[in-house]
């Protein structure tokens, strides 16, 4: 009896530790869930206003924003791998949303930053 409860836990934990393994292993996708994802508008922290001349914009990993041009807006939360530090805003935006140039910088997070 205790050689089937040995054997069970044995089998156990392989398959833990298999899906375990297979969750960290996860990454970038090509997909825009690599940069993070949609969120509502009432979630946003800081708005981001795009001029015709805007070619960068600068945010923190773990931040929302809507960002806004001519009308139009939508809002992200940024969550990156931790060494994608740049990519296009139009990875992105809704498709008919004029931000093609604009590339978003991303900054780690002071907050999870190590002393």
């Amino acid at each position: 009896m205790l050689n089937t409860h040995r054997s069970a836990l044995a089998i156990l934990c392989a398959i833990f530790a298999t899906c375990a393994t297979s969750a960290i292993a996860a990454g970038p996708t090509g997909t825009p869930a690599d940069y993070g994802s949609s969120a509502p508008h009432a979630a946003a922290q800081r708005s981001i206003e795009l001029q015709a001349d805007t070619r960068n914009i600068n945010v923190t990993r773990g931040e929302t924003v809507t960002i806004v041009r001519a009308g139009q807006r939508f809002t992200w939360h940024v969550q990156t791998f931790s060494n994608k530090t740049v990519f296009a805003l139009s990875d992105i935006a809704p498709k008919d949303m004029a931000v093609d140039g604009v590339q978003v910088y991303v900054t780690a997070n002071p907050l999870y930053a190590g002393s």
